[in-house]
C-alpha cells in the first residue's frame, strides 16, 4: 500500500513558459509557479511595464524570470520564443496556454475580422507554443501543458459573445485528443475552466452583469486569479501523476 503524507507542492528545479503572463490570471499563475520554486518565462504583447514588473516581482521570489514580447498568433515569433526559453533558462518543464482576447460583439454584430482575430490568437496559439514545446517535453520523456480555457466552452453562459466560446470548447478538444496522442511520453495535458473571474475583463463589464453572477453562483462571488493559480500549481505539479485529459472547472459552483 501506497504511504499516505502530507501534500506539499514543489515545482524546484523545473522551468515553465505562461503566455499571457504579464497580467491577470497568467501573471498569477507566473507568481505562484515561482513561490513553489519554478523558473518562469512569460510572454507578453503589449506592455512592457507590466511585463518588467512581473519579471521583478518573480526574481525577487528567488528564482529566474523571464519576459519575451510576442504575437502568440505569429508562428514564428512562437516558436522562437520557446526556443530562446529553453535556451536561456535550460530546459522547459511546463507550458500554460493562457494568452487570450476577448470582446463582447454579439454574433449578429460580428465582422469577420473579429472573428478571425479570436480564432488566430485563441486557437493557433494553442498550436504555435505547443508545437515546439511538445517535441522537447518528447525528447526529454516529461512535461506538462496546461490550457487556460472558460467555463462558457463546457456549458453555456448568458451574454458570452459566441466566437470566444467557440474558441474556447476548441481548446477542450485540443486538450484531450494531444493528451491521448503524446501521453506515452510522460507529457500531461489538462485544461482548467475559470467562471467569472476578477480581472481586467470582468472589471468592466456593467454592474448589474457582475451582480447577476454573483446571484446566481452558489458560492456568491466572482473568484480571483489566485484561486485559478493555486489549483493549476497542482495540475503541473509531481502530485498529478494520473489525471491527463481533463477539463477541470473553477467557476464556484456556477
Amino acid at each position: 500500500m501506497t504511504e499516505v503524507g502530507p501534500l506539499v507542492i514543489s515545482l524546484e528545479g523545473k522551468t515553465a513558459l505562461v503566455t499571457g503572463g504579464s497580467r491577470g490570471i497568467g501573471r498569477a499563475i507566473a507568481l505562484q509557479y515561482a513561490h513553489c520554486g519554478a523558473d518562469v518565462c512569460i510572454i507578453y504583447n503589449k506592455s512592457d511595464k507590466d511585463a518588467a514588473s512581473a519579471v521583478e516581482e518573480i526574481t525577487r521570489i528567488g528564482v529566474k524570470g523571464l519576459a519575451i514580447k510576442c504575437e502568440a498568433s505569429d508562428t514564428e515569433e512562437s516558436s522562437a520564443a520557446v526556443t530562446q526559453t529553453i535556451e536561456t533558462l535550460g530546459r522547459l518543464d511546463i507550458l500554460v496556454n493562457n494568452v487570450a482576447t476577448l470582446d463582447s460583439t454579439p454574433f449578429l454584430s460580428l465582422d469577420a475580422s473579429t472573428w478571425k482575430r479570436s480564432v488566430t490568437v485563441n486557437i493557433d496559439s494553442l498550436y504555435n507554443f505547443t508545437f515546439p514545446a511538445v517535441h522537447h517535453m518528447r525528447e526529454r520523456r516529461s512535461g506538462h501543458i496546461l490550457n487556460v480555457g472558460s467555463i462558457c466552452g463546457v456549458r453555456p453562459i448568458t451574454a458570452v459573445p459566441v466566437h470566444y466560446a467557440a474558441t474556447k470548447g476548441a481548446m477542450n478538444a485540443f486538450t484531450f485528443t494531444l493528451a491521448k496522442e503524446v501521453g506515452r511520453y510522460d507529457i500531461f495535458v489538462n485544461s482548467i475552466a475559470p467562471g467569472l473571474i476578477d480581472t481586467d475583463f470582468s472589471q468592466v463589464l456593467p454592474g448589474n452583469r457582475r451582480d447577476d453572477f454573483s446571484r446566481f453562483c452558489p458560492l456568491g462571488r466572482i473568484g480571483t486569479p489566485q484561486e485559478v493559480a493555486r489549483l493549476s500549481a497542482f495540475i503541473v505539479s509531481d502530485l498529478n501523476s494520473y489525471m491527463t485529459g481533463e477539463t477541470v472547472i473553477v467557476g464556484g459552483g456556477l
